[in-house]
């Protein structure tokens, strides 16, 4: 029977990986590189553009769309089967035409069905004009899209007769172009029946979380939580990667989501490693595999932890390098427990064969080594709900097969006591005694254990907290100033945005400490940065205090002159601020350094805040209450 399970999951890769032929249609032009699509009001409400596209490879992510067009000798038509580009640093452009065969315009929506693209631009042109133009993806606020959806979708007027469509891409993680071409009114009968699965998906892992969640409540047993957890993270992280969370969970975080990916990943490896090692008992069965197990898994936290300070385009690639390795070795291990005689080893390996063959036949349909339609599109879903069933079937069946052993266990004891009742009763008093003051004692140590762990957790995150927080205005310190704001610089470097830095210092503040105390000094600090705090609520603006009566703001997206409008509305908003001290009202103004600038690779964060404060400096040697500009020199 062993054998027979191994020469079947063989079988069924092998006919995951078989290539085979699919057919496309498409009208070309006589250039092979720039190939046309007919469209009518009565032609198909689904087209696939696939690979019949010239694709354009911009190695210095630099040309233009003029360039691009004007390019026409670098323009070659993609021999791969699968538009699918890989990891990637260049940057895409392709193009194709749409030749409305009507007399009247088309409606129709081009849909990029890969919504975790870092840049997305889609040009229109009727002859030399541009009609419509897209600047989309997921380093994007979602509330930016033209159509509320998950995936990038971009309506189109098609005009008759010839329809230029031009598309540059570019990620840090993959780059693929499976574009459609859609009937709105089929795309939305079809997106309501893809969410209708989705949800059913996802209730079904929903459903298992909580089932197992009261199980794991009423045994305790740590492999139901183990469980719990792979499941809820690997549910988290296919909602991240099908952009759904994007979409309706956090659609301005635009941060968190450009790197969420790789942590539910990474946390979903994790509970995988564990779950495998306490499931299959791999301590007392095998000390290497104990030991590689282990080993993955602390690589897999560390990649968790790394997720939230490296470059995406790092943890998605050490993300996308140890996933099959753990799938297969937790496949390998099961079969090894299984062939040795573990039983309760057979719904394991029956798991993680449904999702290796998922996996492998949805690979082999983006490589385009087997046929796409509805089945090999939702291969990893069917087989991570089959994983998850089947897992649970898992963790049902060995409580069977352990009640199984007691019993027999039992059994044999009952055989025993006709031949000595006495010993025998003795001996079941002893042994339930004992059996007692274990669970007692592992009941003890796991709460004890679960206590000390959110000790610490509350302990780390307070730490955490202060060591980026002011105490005295409970506004972000220096140390995490200079943090957030060389991320929002590198990241306006990349989108060619404009950076402001504005720094404040109050006038006289010496003589205020002197005069009333410092007290009164501590009270106007605070009373600044409560003023501060609601104006500067913008996603990706920094607030600081950055040393004594200093306070320094970085904003994104904003130039000069709107930099220098903020500060005098600070200034004067400072300047009419009254601060209650011991029954007296204390006044005080700011002086304001601001600089604006593009940034360019060279650029530092230490140039820019060293601008503002000669600009300061320039405020305090005019007069102090007053709003001053540098330039970067």
């Amino acid at each position: 029977m062993r054998v027979y399970c191994l020469a079947l999951l063989l079988y069924a890769l092998v006919l995951a990986f078989t290539p085979s032929v699919g057919a496309a249609t498409s009208s070309s032009t006589n250039k092979p590189n720039f190939p046309a699509f007919e469209l009518s009001q009565d032609g198909p409400g689904r087209l696939e553009i696939g690979s019949y596209m010239g694709v354009l490879v911009d190695i210095s992510r630099a040309i233009g769309l003029e360039q691009a067009r004007a390019q026409t000798q670098a323009w070659q038509p993609i021999t791969r089967q699968s538009p699918n580009f890989g990891f990637t640093q260049d940057s895409y452009w392709f193009r194709f035409q749409l030749v409305n065969r009507d007399t009247k315009a088309l409606t129709r929506f081009i849909e990029l069905p890969i919504p975790f693209l870092d840049d997305v631009r889609l040009y229109h042109f009727v002859g030399n004009a541009l009609v419509d133009q897209y600047s989309l993806g997921d380093e994007q606020p979602f509330a930016q899209r033209a159509v509320r959806h998950r995936n990038f979708i971009m309506p189109v007027q098609l005009a008759p007769g010839n329809n230029e469509i031009y598309l540059r891409l570019a990620s840090a993680g993959t780059i693929e172009a499976p574009l459609r071409i859609w009937d709105p009114v089929k795309f939305y009968a079809a997106s309501n029946d893809e969410n209708l699965a989705q949800g059913a998906v996802i209730g079904i892992l929903l459903i298992m979380v909580v089932y197992n969640l009261f199980v794991w409540m009423s045994t305790r047993d740590i492999n139901y939580l183990y469980y719990i957890c792979f499941v809820a993270s690997y549910m988290m992280f296919h909602l991240t990667l099908t952009g759904y969370s994007f979409a309706y969970v956090w659609p301005e975080a635009v941060r968190w989501n450009s790197f969420a990916i790789s942590t539910f990943a990474a946390s979903s490896a994790v509970f995988t490693c564990l779950f495998t090692d306490s499931f299959l008992k791999l301590r007392s069965f095998s000390r290497p595999a104990f030991c590689l197990v282990r080993a993955m898994m602390v690589c897999s936290a560390a990649l968790f932890a790394l997720s939230f300070v490296l470059p995406y385009s790092w943890t998605i690639r050490i993300a996308a390098a140890i996933t099959l390795p753990i799938t297969i070795t937790a496949l390998f291990l099961g079969y090894w427990r299984w062939w040795q005689g573990a039983r309760f080893a057979r719904f394991y390996c029956l798991a993680w064969t449904a999702i290796l063959i998922g996996i492998a036949v949805l690979n082999a349909s983006k490589f385009g080594w087997v046929p796409t339609n509805v089945w090999t599109e939702n291969a990893s879903q069917i087989g991570i709900v089959m994983l998850v069933v089947l897992l649970s079937f898992t963790l049902a069946d060995r409580i069977n097969n352990d009640r199984t052993l007691r019993l027999n266990a039992q059994a044999v004891a009952l055989g025993h006591a006709r031949k000595a009742r006495s010993s025998q009763a003795a001996l079941i008093q002893a042994n339930e005694q004992a059996n007692r003051e274990l669970e007692q004692r592992v009941l003890s140590r796991t709460n004890d254990l679960n206590a000390a762990m959110a000790q610490l957790s509350q302990a780390n995150a307070r730490l955490q907290m202060l060591s980026t927080t002011d105490g005295l205005t409970q506004i972000g310190n220096r140390a995490f100033f200079d943090g957030a704001a060389l991320t929002e610089l590198r990241r306006a470097e990349r989108q060619r945005a404009a950076v402001s830095i504005i720094l404040m210092d109050i006038d006289h503040f010496k003589r205020i400490n002197d005069t009333f105390g410092h007290p009164a000094g501590d009270a106007c600090l605070r009373a600044l940065a409560d003023m501060l705090r609601p104006r500067i609520d913008r996603a990706g603006d920094i607030l600081a205090r950055y040393g004594g009566e200093e306070f320094i703001i970085a904003l994104t997206g904003v130039d000069l002159d709107g930099s220098v409008a903020l500060a005098e509305e600070l200034r004067k908003a400072t300047d009419r601020l009254r601060v209650e001290f011991e029954g007296k009202p204390l006044r005080f103004t700011a002086s304001f350094g601001v600089v604006s600038v593009v940034p360019q690779t060279a650029l530092s964060l230490e140039d820019l805040v060293s601008a503002a404060d000669r600009a300061l400096y320039d405020a305090k040697r005019n007069g102090r209450n007053c709003v001053r500009h540098s330039t970067i020199t």
